[in-house]
């Protein structure tokens, strides 16, 4: 059996190492990864490479040595800070010398494969139609998913290999070592209001606490990028990967204080990077009390993370019809899935039961 050759790009994120584990499952998968530090956990059967994508004369000397790749995933983003607009030639340089690297020494590459996410619609920015569907026209404002995309179907053109692109909403996933999760920021906010003495009030507008929303489960992506990378009515596209259902946060809130034993409280919004920048005494002294394993809040949550996702008084809602009509029938429940990881996140002592 000829087996398909993997290289991802930005394999130590949370996306990137979902689909090493998803992909790295299958026998008719070999897996390489790319990525700037070390993995902390590597995972078995994958190969890694360090490099730095932004140094293009070590990335194209290191992509030389990797020369039977059949399927390039890039999972990376420029470095960013949160709630501002994402830098577009910063993120386009990284992808093109990753492109340019590989076609020069994978004579054998088939596919292309770019993660982008609900950024793609303006999800971050402000009100969107909805739901939103994969041909929807852009919204006018600077977005580095269209350029990355525009340069993938214009290479493409020129060269033997097809493209996909997979738009995910909020990510649902455990990562220890990636504090960027809204579920164990949203555990420590909660681990701490309890400390406090307080009821788990709502930090963000009123407006988000009412409206509908969606996620997407991350081995549920990895999957859907699997299998949209070898279909072929599936090239030189784009498809919405959610777990097709939706929620109000209203209605997740008393279940994530019942996860901690206190009283649901009311709207209070509040900027918690700001508010919580105090905190890192008491989260030293809540890691003690509860036998914690890590004592750095930093590792555990990203403040301005959260403020972005719950500042959001617009509806998100993408539509999955896309992919279910070429068939791929996966689906989650994004609140059970939710409570699931907030309780995995507190048997393994990342936050206190």
């Amino acid at each position: 059996m000829n087996k398909h050759v993997a290289l991802i790009a930005g394999i130590t994120g949370a996306v990137g190492s979902a689909l090493a584990r998803e992909l790295s499952s299958r026998d008719e998968w070999v897996v390489f990864g790319l990525s700037r530090n070390p993995p902390s956990v590597p995972i078995e059967g994958v190969e890694y490479r360090q490099i730095d994508l932004n140094d293009w004369d070590g990335s194209r000397k290191a992509l030389a040595e990797i020369n039977d790749v059949t399927h390039l995933f890039y999972c990376g983003r420029a470095t960013h800070a949160e709630q501002v607009l994402e830098n577009a030639d910063d993120n386009l340089r990284l992808l093109d010398h990753l492109v340019t690297g590989v076609e020069a020494s994978a004579k054998n590459l088939e596919h292309v494969h770019l993660v982008q996410g609900g950024k793609y619609y303006g999800v971050h920015v402000g009100p969107f139609p909805t739901p939103a569907q994969e041909e929807d026209a852009r919204a006018p404002i600077p977005n580095f998913n269209y350029d990355q995309q525009d340069f993938l179907s214009q290479r493409s053109e020129e060269s033997n290999w097809s493209w996909s692109a997979s738009r995910p909403n909020t990510l649902l996933h455990y990562s220890p070592e990636i504090p960027r999760n809204i579920v164990s920021t949203l555990g420590a906010y909660a681990a701490i209001c309890r400390e406090l003495g307080a009821a788990l009030d709502f930090p963000g507008n009123a407006g988000a606490f009412e409206s509908i929303t969606q996620m997407t489960t991350i081995e549920l992506l990895a999957k859907g990028i699997a299998w949209m990378v070898t279909k072929s009515s599936c090239q030189n596209q784009a498809f919405n990967l959610t777990n097709t259902d939706v929620f109000r946060w209203k209605h997740l809130w008393p279940q994530i204080a019942e996860c901690f034993s206190m009283p649901s409280g009311s709207v209070r919004p509040l900027k918690l990077a700001e508010v919580m920048s105090e905190r890192d005494g008491l989260w030293n002294s809540i890691s003690k009390k509860y036998r914690l394993k890590s004592n750095d809040l930093k590792q555990v949550a990203n403040w301005g993370f959260a403020d972005a996702t719950l500042e959001r008084y617009w509806d998100e809602i993408l539509s999955h019809n896309k992919c279910r009509r070429l068939g791929f029938e996966e689906w989650d429940e994004s609140e059970a899935r939710f409570i699931h990881l907030l309780k995995q996140y507190q048997e393994t002592a990342i936050l206190p039961k």
